[in-house]
């Protein structure tokens, strides 16, 4: 079929409907190609978060955010600030979050906490709380379930720094830390109001700035009480700069030096503060997330031969129930052919009646009856 034939007059063409469906598309094609280089031009590139490494300069503010605290007793993710925490300038401001993230239970929010990178802080008090009858009880119900925070920094979650029953420090990169304890005599609560965090760093050949490539946080509890029986009211400028007689000038918090950890409890005027500290790690950027698989290879590297073997054997039995169906279909067919053979031929044509799928068996050769030629 030809999309035009020859008229009376040689130099004049008769168009044929199939030559003005040809016409049709060719302007649509051409639409659409220009459309699409149109869009192409007004396209931003965009990266992954936590693909592209980030390097900070000496000094450059480097953000951390509070993710929903988690429990593994629970299983329910709640709101880091449905909690008596510090909270940020303004309010706390949801981070972007992802359609995996959201569906995950995750909530993923600014924090007050001010970090910049190679700045040492000591003992920096963050704000007070007083700590009113429901305050306490959600806090300490918290506390009572097992509940841990999820800090981030440069898209890298904090691990966990805590003592083992020999009292050697250990941590943990899953989980996050919790956010208190239970006492064991006395079964009171307890919250951890300081946090040293630790913050691993590494200088990229060829670059100026600095990535992080480690994130550690160790909470204690401190029942913190400012120098010369200063009073502090939670809101005035004083209260940031009045020196503490818990901490020690110029010195990261320890463990050595507590003496009363912070209790729970209606009109406890919580005061919390926090250390940054930095160290150069020879880790890359590229590897810095292999800690996290191996728990600082406190897990051994062996082959979980039961999962493969689970896994196997569910491929194998789905496979097997396939064939099975498969093999009585086609049983069935030959069983059916077969028997025709003994038939009369007004009995064949009675029995050659096809259904399902075979009725269309022969149609994939067919060409389309709209727009032929396009196919």
């Amino acid at each position: 079929i030809y999309p035009t034939h020859l008229a009376a007059n040689p130099n004049e063409l008769i168009t044929t409907p199939n030559s003005i469906a040809m016409t049709n598309l060719r302007n649509c094609l051409a639409k659409a190609t220009v459309l699409t280089v149109a869009i192409l031009k007004t396209c931003h590139g965009f990266y992954v978060p936590g693909v592209r490494p980030h390097e900070f300069l000496p000094g450059e503010e480097v953000p951390m955010k509070v993710n929903a605290m988690t429990s593994i007793h629970t299983q329910l993710p709640k709101d880091y600030y449905r909690l008596p925490f510090c909270r940020p300038t303004g309010g706390p401001k949801m981070a972007s979050e992802n359609l995996g993230e959201f569906l995950t239970g995750n909530k993923i929010q600014n924090s007050p906490y001010s970090i910049n990178m190679l700045r040492e802080v000591y003992c920096q008090v963050l704000c007070q709380v007083t700590l009113s009858k429901v305050d306490a009880h959600t806090l300490g119900t918290h506390i009572k379930y097992g509940y841990h925070n999820n800090w981030i920094i440069d898209n890298l979650p904090g691990a966990s720094v805590g003592l083992t029953g020999s009292g050697t420090a250990q941590k943990h990169y899953a989980g996050g830390f919790p956010i208190g304890f239970i006492a064991q005599d006395t079964k009171e609560a307890f919250v951890y109001n300081h946090v040293n965090i630790v913050l691993e760093y590494h200088n990229p050949e060829g670059k100026e700035g600095h990535r992080v490539v480690g994130f550690a946080v160790e909470p204690m509890s401190v029942a913190h009480s400012y120098a010369g029986g200063y009073v502090w009211d939670g809101e005035s400028s004083e209260g940031f700069t009045k020196p503490l007689d818990t901490c020690i000038a110029n010195s990261h918090m320890d463990r050595g030096i507590i003496e009363n950890y912070q209790r729970v409890a209606p009109g406890e005027n919580v005061i919390y503060t926090y250390d940054v500290m930095w160290k150069y790690s020879e880790t890359a950027w590229a590897s810095r997330w292999d800690v996290y698989l191996t728990e600082d290879h406190m897990v051994p590297a062996q082959v979980h031969w039961y999962s493969i073997t689970n896994s196997i054997l569910v491929v194998l039995f789905l496979s097997l129930l396939v064939v099975s169906i498969l093999v009585r279909n086609l049983r069935r067919d030959i069983a059916g052919y077969n028997a025709m053979a003994a038939l009369t031929d007004e009995e064949k044509e009675e029995e050659q009646e096809e259904s399902g799928w075979k009725l269309v068996h022969a149609d994939v050769f067919r060409p389309p009856s709209s727009f032929p030629m396009a196919y």
